[in-house]
């Protein structure tokens, strides 16, 4: 029976990408106020590239998208003839409208209803705050980059999950938006899958298909049955 769902959260539980343009606009403002020759150097976009090819050159901040923009920036700051220490001050702005949210009014309705049957963890590879975001109610914990010091689709983001709360990974189901990131992610940890394709996309034909698919959390609760439904069959 299945005891745990974990939920991926951008592009899942929220619409990610007008959240991360605004936070970046917010970001390029308290830089162009506190390090104003920094802004006059080097646009959002350069700062976006730079951020890549830090990525490229030190892979090991390249699962943590903090630690990534804080090195970024520290490296960037005194070239414009600013203190490194503004890097921590800037992404803590860019974190805070980062994690200002609008959940999908179907996720909410979900949530609310699950968490009285399951228990409820959240897997991400980004770094919204749980607290400021408004959501942290709804789950028991958060594994992210930043604590796993690795990423999906790495299993070590379903084994802290395991260890935490002492669930197998059979009676357990990760429900995501990425194919690569949270499909094959959940199959590398035995985990199964539900696949939120609210845009009707294609499934990548190199990857293994999630267990289920749905259109909208609309969705989610016959989609738990489906899967709950087939791990009887295998066993009775």
């Amino acid at each position: 029976m299945i005891e745990l769902l974990s939920f991926d959260l951008d592009d899942t539980l929220w619409d990610a990408g007008p959240v991360l343009m605004r936070a970046e606009d917010v970001l390029y403002a308290w830089l162009t106020a506190e390090a104003p020759q920094l802004t006059a150097r080097w646009s959002i976009e350069d700062l976006v590239n730079y951020r890549r090819q830090l990525a490229k050159d030190r892979p090991e901040l390249r699962h943590d998208f903090t630690l990534l923009r804080i090195h970024a920036l520290a490296e960037l700051l005194p070239q414009a003839g600013h203190s490194a220490e503004l890097a921590e001050p800037a992404v803590a702005a860019f974190l805070a409208a980062r994690s200002e949210v609008e959940m999908y009014e179907d996720a909410v309705h979900a949530l609310e209803i699950l968490r009285t049957d399951y228990r409820l963890v959240a897997i991400t590879n980004g770094n919204t705050d749980l607290d400021r975001a408004g959501v942290a109610h709804y789950f028991e914990f958060c594994v992210s980059p930043a604590l796993a010091k690795t990423a999906k689709p790495d299993p070590r983001m379903f084994e802290i999950v395991v260890e935490r709360t002492g669930v197998r990974p059979e009676a357990m189901i990760h429900i995501g938006d990425e194919p690569y990131y949270d499909v094959e992610a959940a199959h590398r940890a035995g985990v199964a899958s539900i696949w939120v394709n609210r845009a009707g996309r294609e499934w990548p034909q190199d990857l293994r298909p999630a267990h289920v698919e749905i259109a909208s959390f609309a969705e989610l609760r016959a989609a738990i049955a489906t899967i709950e439904n087939h791990q009887r069959s295998q066993y009775s």
